[in-house]
């Protein structure tokens, strides 16, 4: 009888788990499990995009409904160091004790899912953010049917166009003005098309308040200028943009 359970839930996992990367460490595992009990997950695909900090795979629920699953490493320090600057600079994680790098990466996905609903609610395009587990986030999916949307770097030149660059300043107008909250990594790597555009990737975005948060935006909005110009687009001057947000302490 025991063996026979053993094999039901070896048959289980191995439904569960289709493509997911074998490189991930046996908690995540366990996480993954209650995540999909939870969440009435059947089984979590292979992964759709890789980055420093973390992968994110499509997960299916038995009622073919699709969420994406950020799973952040945590059996790498390789981005330590950006992940303290972005994180104890915000006066909103001031007061959690970080002692080793596995409670600094659960803070950076709980910071993440913060940012995304202060956004979301905020009017801005960004992903629902569903549910956070210490290393792991789950996201609304967009794209189609666990096909993912196309970042902006990816789209061919001909769909490029200044109704994406507009629509992209007003997404940046509501975040700042609305949700308070600066990117801090905008790019065309940041930025997915799906019947407009969502941004994506707000775990090290911060409050206007931050001491670095105008640096930032700066940059940000130069970064967005850089690849609407480098498309033979005519863009707003980054000055002009800057006078649209509701900025505190900044000098005219």
């Amino acid at each position: 009888m025991l063996e026979k359970r053993k094999i039901e839930k070896r048959r289980k996992d191995e439904d569960l788990f289709k493509v997911v990367d074998s490189t991930l460490d046996p908690k995540t595992y366990v996480n993954l499990e209650n995540i999909a009990s939870r969440l009435d997950i059947e089984t979590y695909l292979g992964s759709i995009s890789s980055g420093k900090e973390a992968k994110i795979y499509p997960a299916r629920t038995y009622d073919g409904k699709y969420y994406a699953v950020k799973i952040y490493y945590v059996s790498t320090a390789s981005h330590k160091r950006a992940v303290e600057r972005y994180t104890l600079g915000d006066q909103r994680f001031e007061k959690i004790k970080i002692s080793n790098t596995r409670q600094l990466i659960y803070t950076w996905a709980r910071k993440e899912f913060k940012n995304l609903k202060r956004m979301h609610e905020a009017g801005v395009r960004v992903p629902e953010p569903i549910y956070v587990y210490e290393n792991i986030l789950v996201m609304q999916f967009i794209g189609e049917n666990g096909v993912r949307a196309p970042l902006l770097k990816e789209l061919p030149d001909e769909e490029i166009d200044n109704n994406l660059y507009s629509d992209i300043i007003s997404q940046l107008q509501l975040m700042v003005n609305k949700a308070k909250l600066v990117h801090g990594d905008l790019s065309e790597y940041n930025i997915m098309v799906y019947d407009g555009v969502y941004i994506i990737d707000v775990s090290q975005s911060v409050p206007i308040d931050h001491e670095n948060a105008m640096d930032f935006l700066i940059r940000d909005i130069n970064n967005v200028n850089r690849f609407f110009e480098s498309k033979g687009l005519s863009i707003i001057d980054t000055e002009e943009i800057l006078k649209t947000l509701e900025i505190p302490n900044r000098e005219e």
